[in-house]
Parts: structure tokens; sequence; C-alpha cells
């Protein structure tokens, strides 16, 4: 049984170490505790976990603002990518997003992360353009995509 729930002030205690753990183990560069608990206050970010049999496998983490959506960070624990659980997650973006009043969404991804640019292309995001050198760690471009709702 799988289930999305809203990270709170209350319940991030709960999913903070498997939250970490899954970034460390998906990122290059990853978003540290300070980070992800600064989402929880954002009056524009939205945070998402995603539980299978009450086991954290999933995270994103959204902003929404005017009438746009930005992906901020999203990452599936190794054992649960192309399951359909990324996808379960943008979907969530994308519903949260068009209730606000949103039209748009974008996002930012590295060239070489060829899984995650195929889960977006497969969820209807296009290539807009790019940024040069947006990571700093690796001095990776970006490549930036956006769906219209």
């Amino acid at each position: 049984m799988s289930s999305l729930v809203e990270v709170t002030g209350e319940n991030f205690p709960i999913f903070q170490l498997d939250i970490l753990n899954i970034e460390r183990n998906s990122f290059p560069s990853p978003w540290d505790l300070n980070l992800f608990s600064s989402e929880i206050d954002r009056s524009i970010s939205h945070f998402w976990v995603l539980l299978i049999d009450e086991v954290l496998e999933g995270y994103i983490c959204f902003w929404i603002f005017a009438d746009e959506t930005h992906l901020m960070n999203i990452a599936v624990h190794p054992k649960w990518r192309r399951k359909g659980l990324g996808e379960r997650l943008l979907c969530k973006m994308i519903e949260v997003g068009v209730s606000e009043g949103a039209k748009t969404a974008w996002l930012e991804v590295r060239p070489s992360n060829l899984v995650a640019r195929s889960l977006y292309e497969k969820t209807g995001f296009k290539e807009v353009g790019f940024r040069p050198r947006y990571y700093k760690e690796t001095n990776e471009d970006a490549i930036i995509m956006s769906l219209l709702f």
C-alpha cells in the first residue's frame, strides 16, 4: 500500500533520516538537513513524501508562486527507481500546481542525468533552454524544461 504525505514541522523529524539517506544516494551535491528544514516553513514550498508499506521511498519538493510551479528536488530510493514512483511524485506536483492556479511547471536537470530527463519527457516536459555552469560543484550546465498545464 502506498500513500503520499505532506511534510510538516510536526512529521519532518520522523522522515528526516530517510530523506537524507535517499538524497545522499541520489545526488553528487546533496541537500543537507538545513536545506530541507528551510522548505517546511517557506510559504511557497510544498514538500511531500511517498510511503510504501509505511516506509519512505521517495520525496518531492516544489515551489508555487504567481502562476508557476518550480521543481526544487525529487528523489526515489534506488531500489524503487524505474517503477513509476517518480512519475507519481511529479503528478502530485502537477495536481497541486493546477489546484493553486499554476499554468506552467519548470525544472533544471543535469544533461548527464538521462534517467531523470526521460522521466520528465514522459511526464510531458519539453527542453526550452539551458543554464551554463548551473551546478557549481561539478561546473555542469543545466537543461531547463517546462510543462504547460
